[in-house]
């Protein structure tokens, strides 16, 4: 009897210790499952699959994405180029079929799977597949359905990778059309004579016309579309993910090269672009350009130096492990030159405060007057002190500066008269820079 008991006992053990290993084994898997993305939205959690071959999916026809006015659009690779090893640039490749055949037919979670893909003799862990997953959507930001977690599973000599979609097949089909004819006219300020820093600048400002930096959003939960091209170019309202990835689609499709660049500001996790503009990087962050009262270009074609000043940036993919995150680049050139920087293009380099100075002053005030800017770009440069300039031009009873637009005047018609009175100044004296915007007389 005693034994028995004994034996009854153990049982019994071993069924409550089996209880409770299944349901650890479940809070791991759902807290995994449901993990936030970090603040750029782009973070994939992973799950098992089922294999399932009897699953229906919804072919969606890719829209092209060249817009009439151009014939040089460039597709990106920076990605794919990043991947080193053979069995990630082939899943990637196998991506772009996948993404396009989405199911109608919701999960558990109000999501669409995307058609299986069926990796032969190949087998994969889950960094080296989110890795994949990761450089596909990093070259793909028109492929904005797609959601931030993936399933897999290793089943013989196959490894078997399902995406999944925020949008139906059905529903993809009518984001997509809708989404291109905004795009279309978004693409539209662009003439096909326009240099590549004039095609940057135009649909730099038409983003900022267009988008409004979304606020309270953390994660992909607050609403998919505030991370996506979607969000910035249709519905008008992004975070920081939606900006770069729309300023690299609109720059990508009219020829010049854009990418995205992770990395933080002001200790939250930030994106923004590189562009390529006559053999050189610049860094250009759309987002903090978007100011509540106006847009700037305080932030348009930087150095690395200077974006460092209040930017952090996150490592190469190259320089660490294979990881379950997104927190690193695949793409990070050196940017050495500030000749397609705004203030540098657009604006004047002030060295000292002189004769030619003046006449470069006064020259540019009557530019802007004549073509209707009243925003006159000023960089001071590196044998002037802040300080100085500012105090000999506005501060302290210096009205340098409102001689200088009375000059101006002098050259100009009575329609593109300026106020010698008022101006507003809007300084960045990290950056040695001062925007002063004009009013009319």
């Amino acid at each position: 009897m005693k034994r028995g008991l004994s034996q009854i006992t153990g049982v019994l053990l071993m069924g409550i210790m089996i209880v409770l290993t299944v349901t650890l084994v479940t809070f791991l898997f759902r807290l995994e499952r449901d993990g936030e993305p970090d603040q750029t939205g782009t973070q994939h959690s992973h799950a098992p699959i089922i294999i399932d071959t009897s699953q229906d999916y919804s072919r969606i026809e890719s829209v092209s994405l060249s817009p009439t006015a151009q014939s040089d659009s460039i597709i990106s690779v920076h990605g794919y180029e990043a991947l080193t090893d053979e069995h990630m640039r082939y899943l990637y490749q196998q991506l772009d079929e996948s993404v396009y055949k989405i199911s109608d037919e919701v999960n558990e979670d109000g999501r669409y799977k995307t058609e299986m893909i069926r990796l032969s003799g190949i087998s994969m862990n889950s960094a080296s597949i989110n890795t994949a997953i990761n450089a596909y959507l990093f070259d793909h930001p028109q492929v904005f359905w797609i959601d931030n977690y993936f399933g897999y599973r290793i089943e013989d000599e196959y490894t078997y990778v399902e995406c999944y979609s925020v949008l139906s097949g059905n529903q993809c089909e009518l984001y997509i059309k809708r989404f291109y004819e905004e795009l279309s006219a978004m693409l539209s300020v662009i003439d096909p004579s326009d240099g590549k820093y004039d095609r940057e600048r135009k649909l730099h400002d038409a983003l900022l016309e267009k988008c409004t930096y979304k606020k309270g959003v953390d994660s992909i939960e607050d609403g998919w579309q505030y991370f996506s091209v979607y969000g910035a170019i249709v519905d008008g309202q992004a975070v920081c993910e939606g900006y770069a990835k729309a300023m690299m689609l609109m720059l990508n499709l009219v020829g010049v090269d854009c990418t995205t660049v992770r990395g933080g500001s002001m200790d939250e996790r930030h994106m923004w672009n590189l562009v390529e503009l006559d053999g050189s990087w610049y860094h250009l962050d759309s987002t903090w350009d978007d100011t509540e009262d106006d847009y700037t270009h305080e932030f348009f074609n930087l150095t690395t130096e200077s974006i460092l000043l209040d930017h952090t940036l996150d490592l190469l993919i190259t320089d660490i492990p294979y990881t379950d995150d997104f927190n690193y680049n695949f793409f990070l050139p050196e940017c050495t030159s500030d000749e397609m920087n705004y203030f540098v293009r657009e604006g004047i380099v002030v060295n000292s405060l002189d004769q030619q100075t003046a006449q470069e002053i006064v020259s540019l005030i009557c530019e802007k007057a004549l073509n209707d800017d009243t925003i006159i770009p000023i960089k001071i440069g590196d044998d002037l002190r802040y300080s100085d300039f500012l105090n000999t031009m506005f501060e302290n009873g210096g009205n340098t500066f409102y001689t200088y637009i009375e000059q101006a005047n002098g050259y100009l018609d009575e329609s593109h008269q300026m106020s010698t009175e008022s101006c507003r100044l809007m300084k960045n004296e990290s950056r040695k820079t001062v925007r002063v915007r004009l009013f009319n007389a």
